[in-house]
């Protein structure tokens, strides 16, 4: 596993997912409803999930093993995420079911925004798996070194 490409996306993912953040939170009051709040609250975990990731980077990495609050918040972001990930391809099916029905109609003269907002929801889609595998390797990464120092450490000793 490659820490420091995992900490690049990390930063990447905290920066695009707040932006998504903010951007729902502002649609909660102009479009009130549960579209709105959902978007808010999945990239809110988005959030809070590469931030709990750099924060296991910064305080483990190499050899301390998770302490038990972390592992406890570690398997609930774990579930939750599988609920983000679920909202973020709800959002991919839909900006695809857009694009290929406005294609067909031969109207494919959108905004520049429209096409960010794709991008967006794709990159933050593909980060976010791929933090997921970062967090299940990191997590086997850690506990085979801290064994790993464990054991060398009893052998120094006898």
């Amino acid at each position: 596993m490659n820490i420091s490409l995992l900490k690049l996306i990390c930063a990447l993912q905290f920066a695009l997912a707040g932006y998504m953040t903010l951007n729902s939170f502002v649609y909660i009051f102009n479009e009130a409803g549960w579209h709105s709040i959902v978007s808010f609250i999945a990239f809110c975990f988005a959030v809070y999930l590469t931030s709990f990731v750099w924060q296991v980077i910064y305080k483990n990495y190499p050899d301390m093993p998770l302490s038990l609050s972390q592992k406890t918040t570690f398997n609930w972001l774990f579930i939750l995420n599988f609920f983000l990930l679920s909202a973020l391809l709800t959002y991919n099916i839909n900006d695809v079911k857009l694009v290929t029905g406005l294609s067909g109609a031969g109207t494919l003269v959108l905004s520049p925004l429209f096409y960010a907002s794709v991008l967006l929801h794709l990159l933050v889609t593909i980060f976010q798996v791929y933090i997921l595998l970062g967090m299940v390797k990191l997590r086997r990464t850690l506990n085979r070194n801290f064994e790993k120092k464990a054991v060398d450490m009893e052998v120094l000793q006898a």
